[in-house]
């Protein structure tokens, strides 16, 4: 059955928005045609003509949904190494009330308009909910640990997650957890791995200020955090340097990286990475920065400096939602002066990019089947999302 469906606007992302524009698509959602009627739209028979605006399906870049049982159960704005200290406390609990609470976040995002997340995971709690999901992951298989001699031992737990997702037919990729928690060997392996597999790698860079301070003389909150909660850093070597800086090196100059947070990276740090990194992605979690450490990063100059941008909602153990439209309104209420059309293209296309999936969705174009959402309570004339602005799936 074809479907057609049209709205005030339709923004393909990949080129202009269309006012009046009409998606064509078949009964699986792939894309046969868009028109322009320009000046001479008419109401045609079996039209779906919505009020609002059309817009591909949410890329979520980085979420951690095995943590979805510890909704509410961690104390807002007390900074990163409070943070990490109560995961540490509480993280264990029941697998099947893990299981269940990631089945229900799954849903939830789905019925938010998020067509694709690339997700955080420790252990394989989530695959059988991924597996049978409508929405597409590839898995960050998340590993740390400073002690070197356990590092061949820690990685070789990831991989035998990594060949269970391959038996299941999921996209997968062994990843550092952030520069203060991962040896030099266990970097190693990692990065080997990344340049035979070709599949993009990601880190938590810079989400406090107090990570630059461990690196750069050994001491601050976060190290006086980790300290106490067991991690050994008596072979840690300062480097007198911001950890982004610090770390570069240790991951593959050719592999895609995803650097997640950079609540505190400095236009210093962006041009160091870009000079390293040959393509590089920013993933931005407002309102996890704003729960965690009451802080957002300088957005306003990663788009200065013309980053690839994307939109990640992190977990509900630091976020009270998981929607990428809660994330995109955020940024437009706090960086007012960042028009409409490049906040989305965060939220889609370059998610996309980010997690190799852009191929299939990410835009409105021929042939993709992207997923169609219906953003309603629009400010039309000014092209901005509205407080009240809503999200309805319609395809």
């Amino acid at each position: 059955m074809i479907r057609k469906i049209s709205a005030h606007y339709v923004f393909p992302v990949s080129s202009s928005p269309i006012k009046n524009g009409i998606i064509v698509i078949d009964e699986n959602g792939k894309i046969l045609d868009i028109e322009n009627p320009k000046n001479n739209f008419v109401e045609s028979s079996g039209l779906e003509f919505y009020n609002g605006i059309l817009v591909p399906g949410f890329v979520n870049t980085h979420c951690h949904i095995e943590l979805s049982h510890l909704k509410g159960k961690i104390k807002e704005k007390t900074g990163l190494p409070d943070f990490v200290s109560q995961i540490s406390n509480i993280r264990v609990t029941d697998e099947e009330i893990i299981k269940k609470a990631i089945k229900f976040a799954d849903k939830v995002m789905e019925l938010s308009g998020i067509v694709a997340v690339g997700d955080i995971s420790n252990t394989n709690f989530s695959f059988e909910t991924k597996q049978k999901s409508k929405i597409k992951y590839h898995t960050f298989l998340e590993v740390f640990s400073m002690d070197e001699n356990k590092a061949e031992f820690v990685f070789e737990k990831a991989l035998k997650l990594k060949f269970e997702l391959e038996n299941l037919n999921l996209s997968s990729s062994i990843v550092p957890h952030a520069p203060y928690s991962v040896s030099d060997k266990l970097f190693e392996l990692i990065k080997n791995e990344s340049v035979d597999s070709g599949k993009t790698i990601t880190i938590h860079n810079q989400e406090t200020v107090f990570e630059n301070q461990l690196f750069i003389n050994k001491t601050g909150e976060l190290y006086d955090k980790l300290n106490s909660i067991g991690v050994n850093y008596d072979n840690f070597k300062i480097s007198g340097k911001n950890s982004l800086e610090t770390i570069s090196s240790k991951l593959s100059t050719k592999s895609k990286t995803l650097l997640v947070h950079n609540t505190f990276s400095t236009e210093n740090d962006i041009e160091k990475a870009n000079a390293y990194f040959e393509n590089l992605f920013f993933a931005l979690c407002p309102n996890a920065n704003l729960y965690i450490e009451d802080k957002l990063p300088d957005i306003s100059m990663l788009c200065k400096e013309k980053q690839s941008l994307t939109i990640g909602t992190d977990s509900l153990a630091s976020n009270h939602k998981l929607s990428v439209l809660d994330e995109m309104k955020t940024i437009s209420q706090n960086f007012p002066e960042i028009n409409f059309s490049e906040i989305l293209k965060w939220a889609t296309l370059n998610g996309a990019k980010a997690l190799g999936f852009d191929n299939e969705i990410g835009s409105l174009e021929i042939g993709k089947s992207p997923g169609i959402n219906l953003i309603s309570n629009f400010d039309y004339k000014n092209l901005k999302l509205l407080k009240e602005s809503k999200i309805k799936v319609i395809c």
